[in-house]
C-alpha cells in the first residue's frame, strides 16, 4: 500500500522514518503544506498545520484518496456531509492507543468523580514551547470523555473554573513530547493518572496503523473506532467470584 505524507515537520519526520519497518506500507511521497500536492497513492496522512487541513480533504475528495488526519487546531463543522460516503476519514488528536486507553478511563473516572461533590477532576497538559496550538488535542479530548459522564461539568476552560466548569492547565516549555494528566482532588485524597510519551515513534507507529485501518472504509472515523477493536473486550468483566 502506498501512502503520502502531508508535512515535513517533527511528527511527519517520524512518520516517514518508520517506513522502513513496515514491510507491507511503501512511501509514495513527502510534501510540505506549501508544496505542490502530488498524485498517485493510495492513503495520505496530513501531517501539517491547522489551517492546511481543509485544502488536503478537498485534494483527498476530488482525488479519492482516504486520508488520516493528524493536524490539531482544525475545524470543519460540516465535515460528516462533506465526506459522506466518498472516502475514508480518520481522524486522529493522538496516535497513541494507550491514549484512546486513557481516554476510557477517563469516563470512568468522571462517572466515580459524579457520585460525590468532593472529588473534583481536572486535566494538566505539558509540551515544548513550540507547539502552537492550546491546550492541545489530546487534552481536549480528555476534558470532552469528563464532560460526556459527568453531569456536574458542562464545558472546559483554561485556568480557574466555575463549578460547571473542567480545569483544564496548559504549559508550553523545553522540549516535552507530550504529558497528559487526568485527576481528581479533594479534601482527604486524590488520584492522577498520567501519559508521558518518550518520543514520537508511538505517534507514528500509531499513523501508520490508523492507515492500514482506515483503507477500504467510507466516512468519517476517529482513532476511538479502531481502537475500540482493541480496548474494548478489556473492560469486559466477569461475573465477581
Amino acid at each position: 500500500m502506498h501512502i503520502g505524507v502531508f508535512g515535513k515537520g517533527k511528527l511527519a519526520s517520524a512518520i516517514v522514518a518508520e517506513f522502513g519497518e513496515a514491510s507491507d506500507l511503501e512511501l509514495a511521497w513527502q510534501v510540505d503544506h506549501t508544496d505542490p500536492t502530488p498524485t498517485g497513492t493510495d492513503i495520505a496522512i496530513d501531517a501539517t498545520v491547522a489551517e492546511a487541513v481543509e485544502g488536503h480533504l478537498d485534494w483527498a475528495l476530488t482525488t479519492g484518496t482516504d486520508l488520516v488526519i493528524g493536524a490539531t487546531g482544525w475545524t470543519i463543522p460540516n465535515l460528516n456531509d462533506r465526506v459522506g460516503d466518498r472516502i475514508g476519514v480518520l481522524v486522529a488528536p493522538n496516535f497513541s492507543l494507550t491514549v484512546a486507553l486513557f481516554q476510557r478511563l477517563a469516563a470512568v473516572l468522571a462517572r466515580y468523580s459524579a457520585l460525590t461533590a468532593v472529588l473534583d477532576p481536572y486535566v494538566l497538559e505539558h509540551h515544548h514551547r513550540l507547539k502552537a496550538d492550546y491546550p492541545s488535542g489530546t487534552a481536549k479530548m480528555l476534558a470532552q470523555a469528563v464532560i460526556d459522564n459527568h453531569p456536574g461539568k458542562h464545558e472546559w476552560t483554561l485556568g480557574s473554573a466555575t463549578p460547571g466548569q473542567l480545569s483544564i492547565g496548559v504549559l508550553r516549555a523545553g522540549s516535552e513530547f507530550g504529558m497528559h494528566v487526568l485527576g481528581l482532588d479533594g479534601p482527604a485524597e486524590a488520584l492522577e493518572i498520567r501519559h508521558q510519551a518518550r518520543n514520537r515513534a508511538v505517534f507514528a507507529q500509531g499513523a501508520l496503523q490508523a492507515a492500514r485501518w482506515i483503507s477500504g472504509r467510507k466516512g468519517v472515523y476517529f482513532f476511538g473506532d479502531l481502537a475500540s477493536e482493541v480496548l474494548d473486550p478489556l473492560f469486559s468483566f466477569g461475573p465477581s467470584t
